[in-house]
């Protein structure tokens, strides 16, 4: 449940903002994305009714390494009390009350346009009741900004009140204020910023740290560097081989028919030429002296008749 005196604190850090502007704010915060380690922040706060201490929380605000346009961006606010000076609850304190952390985180950006609006939000996170005695860890609280262009957005850690409350909801419940805390180094609370490049890609997710007061060796990971070859660039020049022309060869046959004369050469046709003309003109010449003979023999018997 958000309290009146949070919406005041908010409101008036929301105008300090605005009349600031965004180059004052940006004086000491690099343009570039960064997760920002756990990191000490030293506070002024209250405790209970008592006079104001001097308290060094570890804050440690996680997010992801870059974000995208009209993407939700969520951060996520851890606050690891110091162990010198643990937060208990105090004798008296009524029982069946849930913890409940209300803090101001600072968002601003850099970019034209702005991608969200610089101003100061409140968010607000419950735990389990804790019982007297007991050490008090405050719960992880979360804040979503949904960046409309692209920049650099940063969550900076600000005013919080650690409280037991009954968790009615109606602001008239039975609350215990544990702490009420304000930074009072401004130049460590805004190297514990969060700081996220948005850009129009894909979002690029980390996972969540966890602040602790013992050092946690971190692994190195030495990067691969791939070579990539270069492209081997292959010619293929395909001719297609033209058929070799036979030559065409004219050949003339020449039939030849060898006839070979049997006896000796033809030299008039004698051989060849049938009967002799003589053996017919002797025929004739016989055929001639018969029929004179013949008439005269006719001749001389017409005579005797007469």
């Amino acid at each position: 449940m958000l309290k009146s005196k949070t919406r005041r604190r908010v409101a008036v850090k929301t105008a300090l903002i605005s009349a600031a502007g965004a180059g004052v704010l940006f004086g000491a915060i690099p343009a570039i994305a960064s997760m920002a380690a756990p990191k000490q922040v030293t506070y002024t706060c209250s405790v209970g009714t008592t006079a104001t201490a001097t308290y060094v929380f570890q804050m440690d605000l996680t997010g992801p390494v870059s974000a995208a346009t009209n993407a939700p961006l969520t951060a996520t606010w851890k606050i690891a009390a110091p162990a010198a000076s643990p937060i208990v609850v105090p004798t008296g304190a009524p029982s069946n009350l849930s913890l409940v952390l209300d803090a101001d985180i600072q968002v601003y950006a850099t970019g034209t346009p702005a991608p969200v609006a610089s101003e100061f939000r409140s968010a607000a996170a419950t735990a389990a009741a804790p019982t007297v005695g007991q050490t008090v860890t405050p719960p992880p609280l979360t804040i979503t900004v949904t960046p409309t262009a692209t920049g650099v957005v940063a969550f900076q850690p600000d005013a919080f009140t650690l409280l037991l409350e009954s968790g009615t909801g109606t602001g008239t419940g039975t609350d215990v204020t544990l702490l009420n805390c304000s930074v009072s180094n401004p130049a460590e609370a805004t190297a514990a910023a969060l700081r996220v490049t948005v850009g129009t890609g894909t979002p690029t997710s980390t996972g969540t740290g966890t602040p602790t007061n013992t050092p946690t060796e971190t692994p190195t990971t030495t990067p691969t560097t791939t070579s990539t070859p270069k492209p081997t660039i292959t010619v293929t020049t395909t001719r297609t081989a033209k058929p070799t022309p036979k030559p065409t060869t004219k050949r003339t046959s020449t039939r030849q028919i060898e006839e070979i004369p049997d006896g000796g050469a033809a030299t008039g046709g004698g051989g060849d030429a049938g009967p002799d003309a003589r053996v017919i003109m002797l025929g004739g010449a016989l055929m001639t002296a018969a029929a004179g003979i013949g008439g005269l023999v006719l001749r001389r018997r017409t005579a005797s008749r007469g």
